[in-house]
């Protein structure tokens, strides 16, 4: 293990308190090749070697949800439905101080927070390791996964600019563009990085 390696560890959010008002039922919980749509996302970045989950969901949806049984994957809560997914990325940073404050191997100063929608269950483990791994190489720097050169997910930024990247009118793709010049872009033969479920059509072609 590299010094960098050492200093720098990536953490994962997954924004999971969505209405699918487009999708008409419940996304997070519905099947995908045996898993739900959530815990496929969550499956994903704990196999690519994040140093924790926080899934931040509505409380009515905790136990449909069947997230992986592993230590490292907490939930948060988000029950306002008229809130954006901006709002539960501040709740899981919130949860996710929490948590490092009980590591006392987590070093603030160069970690990374990688966020995934829980809407994108195509999403590659390479992909995400891809990330964490230029991240660490990169501990100050924006990653961004791209396909075809269309940015999607996961994103990573430093732990350290949290506060601002979620006081960010627009939501965190404006992290990106006010910050072009710290940007680093991953491309990937991923189509599942720029994908996403949103409609009934979309969940067939799953």
């Amino acid at each position: 293990m590299t010094t960098s390696q050492a200093a720098s560890r990536v953490w994962g959010i997954v924004p999971a308190a969505g209405m699918s008002r487009r999708m008409g039922f419940t996304k997070q919980t519905a099947d995908v090749h045996g898993s739900t749509m959530v815990a496929r996302v969550v499956g994903t970045m704990l196999d690519a070697g994040v140093a924790g989950v926080v899934v931040v969901t509505r409380t009515e949806l905790t136990e449909s949800l069947a997230l992986p049984a592993d230590d490292r994957v907490k939930v948060a809560f988000n029950d306002d439905a008229d809130s954006e997914m901006i709002d539960s990325i501040r709740i899981g940073l919130a949860r996710l101080t929490d948590v490092r404050n009980d590591d006392s191997s987590a070093h603030m100063s160069r970690d990374g927070v990688m966020v995934v929608p829980a809407d994108m269950p195509s999403l590659a483990v390479s992909t995400c390791r891809a990330c964490i791994d230029t991240f660490v190489q990169n501990p100050d720097r924006i990653v961004i996964a791209t396909h075809q050169g269309k940015r999607g997910h996961p994103i990573v930024f430093p732990l350290s600019v949290s506060d601002e990247a979620t006081r960010l009118d627009g939501g965190l793709k404006m992290l990106a563009r006010t910050y072009p010049e710290r940007v680093v872009s991953v491309e990937t033969h991923d189509p599942g990085a720029t994908t996403d479920v949103d409609t009934p059509s979309d969940y067939r072609q799953l």
